[in-house]
């Protein structure tokens, strides 16, 4: 749900402008951050701590939620950094393909490559490359996607802030030669 919601990120951009969005996304990242500091003293802040204890892993609640801040500031350093194109195309990569990984992984995932599955990084790849190519042409959008599914699938830092930055920076890279 809130891979989803990045993919509001370019509407917001184009309603307003990148520093008014990215405003909004450190001013919300900060209310999320006060919020799990509250939850993990015992108590609860209305909607949000039920939101993020419907969309964490069972793990992760005994603990600060991370993950949606890496989000945020994986999106953000892209808003900052790259072209529009590119910085879309990175936020939808991430927005779409890993929580498609993650689906089909958990359901048709055999072949493991440490915590992650195969299975899930051809699906992130193929939904990650379908969503990009609308932003991005096709050749720079798969090859973006395969950076950011490597990343996903490696996992070596959390993946929503490396997949991001990764595909924004090898679709960059693509399109200045």
């Amino acid at each position: 749900m809130i891979h989803a919601l990045s993919l509001a990120v370019p509407i917001v951009v184009e309603l307003t402008s990148r520093n008014i969005t990215v405003a909004l996304l450190l001013a919300v990242t900060a209310v999320f951050m006060v919020s799990e500091l509250v939850r993990l003293k015992g108590r609860r802040v209305p909607f949000i701590t039920h939101f993020t204890l419907r969309m964490s892993q069972p793990e992760e609640q005994k603990r600060f939620t991370i993950r949606p801040v890496y989000l945020a500031i994986g999106i953000v350093v892209a808003l900052l950094i790259f072209p529009k194109s590119i910085a879309f195309a990175s936020i939808a990569i991430v927005g779409v393909g890993d929580p498609v990984a993650s689906f089909v992984g958990r359901k048709i995932g055999r072949l493991h490559v440490g915590r992650k599955t195969l299975e899930g990084f051809v699906g992130g790849l193929i939904a990650s490359s379908l969503i990009a190519s609308l932003l991005v042409s096709p050749i720079v959008a798969f090859i973006g996607s395969v950076a950011a599914m490597c990343l996903e699938l490696l996992d070596i830092v959390d993946d929503n802030l490396t997949m991001p930055i990764g595909a924004g920076a090898v679709m960059l890279l693509l399109t200045s030669l």
